[in-house]
């Protein structure tokens, strides 16, 4: 059975922190200096604030796949994405962007649509907020992000360049 798609809820934020965020940002760990995880917080408790926060959030977006059937059959979380309107300047002739800031499928469900499914919430918000595009930043060695992307008809329209700053 194919997850179900949906968004956020109170009774979620902890299982998705625990169960899919941690295990997203400790995945990202080696493919980028810049997704090192702090030492001296207490992730889970960050984490579950940190959604918690964005719950009401009408610049919002977070939408969690739901395992109901299949194999576990318990409700369990296999996915998800979070993303929040960028409001362009005025001075600029382009729209508002939908900013996707993660997308993440647990491991035995990946090739089987979830991520698709959650993208495709990305544009039906983003479309529902008035959003003209939407953008989301992927570490170069992310090669299976990319290649999803890509796949899903996103193109490259600038590059981020990126230049630590070294203590004084």
């Amino acid at each position: 059975m194919t997850p179900t798609v949906r968004r956020l809820r109170e009774e979620d934020v902890r299982p998705l922190v625990e169960d899919l965020w941690l295990p997203f940002a400790r995945e990202m760990e080696p493919i980028a200096d810049r997704n090192a995880l702090a030492d001296d917080v207490d992730l889970v408790a960050a984490g579950v604030e940190h959604r918690r926060d964005r719950l009401d959030d009408d610049e919002a977006v977070t939408g969690v796949a739901v395992d109901d059937g299949g194999t576990d059959g318990d409700g369990r979380l296999v996915g998800y994405v979070a993303a929040s309107v960028a409001s362009s300047a005025p001075v600029f002739a382009a729209g508002d962007r939908l900013h996707v800031g993660e997308l993440y499928v647990r491991e035995p469900h990946r090739g089987e649509g979830v991520a698709g499914d959650l993208f495709d919430r990305v544009d039906a918000a983003a479309a529902a907020r008035g959003c003209e595009r939407v953008t989301l930043d992927v570490d170069v060695g992310n090669e299976r992000a990319v290649a999803f992307y890509e796949k899903r008809g996103l193109s490259i329209a600038r590059h981020r360049m990126v230049d630590r700053v070294d203590e004084a």
